[in-house]
């Protein structure tokens, strides 16, 4: 599974290269001032003040406003990807493929029954 920030600087190289790709340079009679740079740094500036917004903010009120451990959100989305991993290596025929899937679900099982403790301790 990939990191937002992994997920973030991707978007961000795609969109600058974009950006890049779609802004001609102005032949030399033309030339605006070179203010097309700025333009740039603005949306890229924007795109990280709202991906810094929405991903320091999600977790805490997402837990809060659900009342669930994070473990056990975790734990099943780990059972979730060890659920695909399996059935993806029986498709192919790929053994370790599914040794890792299963070894996942066992994982996600457990990390899943500990949030369960947590949330059961807390009264919730």
């Amino acid at each position: 599974m990939r990191s937002p920030l992994t997920t973030l600087a991707a978007f961000v190289a795609v969109t600058s290269s974009a950006i890049a790709q779609t802004t001609a340079p102005a032949p030399a009679s033309e030339s605006t001032g070179g203010g097309g740079w700025l333009w740039a740094l603005l949306i890229l500036a924007l795109i990280a003040a709202a991906a810094w917004y929405f991903l320091s903010h999600r977790r805490s009120v997402t837990s809060r406003a659900t009342g669930v451990s994070h473990d056990r959100v975790a734990g099943s989305a780990e059972q979730a990807k060890g659920s695909i991993k399996e059935g993806v290596g029986s498709l192919i025929g790929d053994t370790k493929l599914q040794a890792e899937g299963r070894a996942d679900k066992i994982e996600g099982k457990a990390q899943n029954t500990l949030g369960g403790i947590k949330d059961t301790l807390r009264g919730q």
